[in-house]
């Protein structure tokens, strides 16, 4: 038998096999590793997924007048529904040259920590909605590990 295995020391009551605490303790160190293992091979599939989105995110777009009108009906639509924002993009805050530290602490200037596709939305907005009238705020979306993960990009009405 290998150290990780139970070892029965007995037969207690009604046929019940005995254990030692070592032995149960054996048990949980052996459950605990597999839990870290399992973890880890999480976090490098999610490491693996994030650096395949960012790689996407990183190639430029071309934003045609075909993919404008197609936004503002999306934007009609959720007006219509009763919503006053929408979600125009959900990325990494590897995306952003401090990792998200000023989206994440409100800080002026947040928008010029933005690359890839996030700075060329930044762009289009500037160029096209915000003289409609539009606002674009970012937030953090979530903290996995208690740091910044995913970011929001919002336009507002």
């Amino acid at each position: 038998m290998s150290e990780q295995e139970t070892k029965p020391i007995g037969m207690g009551v009604a046929g019940e096999t005995l254990f030692s605490a070592d032995d149960l303790r054996g048990v949980m160190d052996q459950r605990r590793r597999a839990e870290h293992a399992r973890e880890e091979a999480l976090h490098a599939e999610r490491a693996k997924a994030e650096q395949e989105q960012i790689k996407l995110l990183m190639t430029p777009v071309e934003f045609s007048e075909e993919r404008l009108a197609n936004f503002m009906r999306r934007v009609r639509q959720a007006a219509e529904r009763g919503e006053h924002q929408i979600l125009v993009l959900r990325f990494p805050s590897a995306m952003c040259r401090d990792s998200g530290r000023a989206i994440n602490n409100s800080i002026a200037g947040w928008e010029n920590t933005l690359v890839g596709l996030p700075e060329q939305l930044l762009h289009v907005w500037h160029e096209h909605l915000k003289p409609l009238g539009f606002r674009l705020t970012a937030e953090v979306l979530d903290y996995p590990g208690g740091v910044p993960g995913d970011i929001g990009l919002f336009c507002k009405w």
